[in-house]
């Protein structure tokens, strides 16, 4: 038996609309890098929410549902090609967070609109990004007078608190580095009309979050906002359904089953993910370690868990499984899973 995913399109539905009934002046960008499944993307594309993407293939995919003036060009550090190809296909507005992108932006699509990241405190995050990308805060001054001299448009700002953000408080304070480079930008006769309030929201604190990022937004009247959201609105929209292919007892049960680190469960190492097998299996619970399918010993799933007796072709599944787990899933040892609707 194959490992296979459910969706619940109407958990998107539910996450889109909490979102609009708070933050309605926030427009929705999603972040597929989150998850790209078609049918996910057709959705999205229904509930009227535009798309985040971070490369050409992301572009290529989001126009299959969507028009080129609905799409940002999101990634701060991109492939010479790729921009070539967003020019082709009119993408009105990408990221950038140094002159090197200044430079390619000028050579290879001098229209374009851009946003300037900002690198913000993100260190309370699941996943920071800060140390990545963004311009630190010293250096917004000197981009912006390069971007004047290569004459080039300057829109607006972006910025990222980190992916799986556990402090809502980050969300003003980002806010408040955007109006203090607003008014740097003002200053030098750069209207700012545009803020990227990124992504990291979750469902346990998006009602603090929400309230931060009001909070913010009062310094910034008048500008448009917008939002890469990935995880919130996907997270809840997918269930893993695993099954049992071996059984071992010695000191403790080990289990192996039919998806692992290398497929959908790679969000244990990428995402900081703990995910929580389930069974419908009641009874007396044992040690347990668990495995994934492939021939790799780093494949290791579960090394103390504490679960009921198991047998070969019972199944286990995870809920809310939806966000940066088949997006990033590999074909080593030529496994793959399945999706049904």
């Amino acid at each position: 038996m194959e490992p296979y995913s459910t969706l619940h399109l109407d958990k998107i539905t539910d996450a889109a609309f909490l979102w609009t009934h708070h933050l309605p002046e926030v427009q929705l960008y999603y972040a597929m890098k989150c998850n790209p499944h078609p049918r996910i993307l057709q959705h999205i594309h229904e509930l009227g929410i535009s798309f985040d993407c971070a490369s050409k293939q992301e572009i290529a995919d989001a126009l299959e549902h969507t028009t080129a003036n609905r799409i940002l060009y999101a990634h701060p550090c991109k492939f010479p090609s790729h921009i070539e190809y967003s020019k082709e296909k009119g993408i009105p507005y990408t990221v950038v967070d140094c002159p090197c992108e200044l430079y390619k932006m000028k050579e290879l699509y001098p229209e374009c609109k851009l946003l300037i990241r900002i690198a913000v405190n993100d260190a309370s995050s699941k996943c920071k990004l800060s140390s990545k990308f963004g311009c630190k805060m010293k250096d917004i001054r000197s981009l912006l007078l390069l971007s004047q001299e290569l004459n080039l448009t300057v829109v607006g700002f972006s910025f990222h608190v980190g992916s799986g953000c556990i402090q809502p408080s980050l969300y003003y304070e980002a806010l408040c580095d955007c109006y203090t480079a607003t008014l740097e930008a003002e200053s030098l006769s750069i209207p700012i009309d545009m803020i990227n309030i990124g992504g990291g929201f979750t469902h346990e604190n998006f009602m603090s979050s929400a309230e931060e990022v009001k909070k913010g937004m009062s310094l910034l009247k008048g500008k448009t906002f917008i939002s890469e959201v990935g995880r919130f609105l996907v997270e809840q929209s997918c269930t893993l359904h695993l099954h049992v292919i071996c059984k071992k007892i010695e000191d403790v049960r080990i289990y192996y089953l039919n998806d692992g680190l290398y497929g959908n469960l790679n969000c244990k190492i990428f995402d900081h993910a703990v995910p929580t097998l389930r069974t419908h299996k009641n009874g007396k619970l044992f040690k347990s370690r668990v495995y994934g399918p492939t021939c790799d010993s780093f494949d290791l799933i579960e090394e103390d868990v504490w679960l009921p007796e198991l047998e070969v072709g019972d199944e286990v599944w995870i809920d809310d499984f939806g966000a940066y787990t088949n997006a990033s899933a590999t074909f080593f040892n030529g496994y793959t899973v399945k999706m049904k609707i």
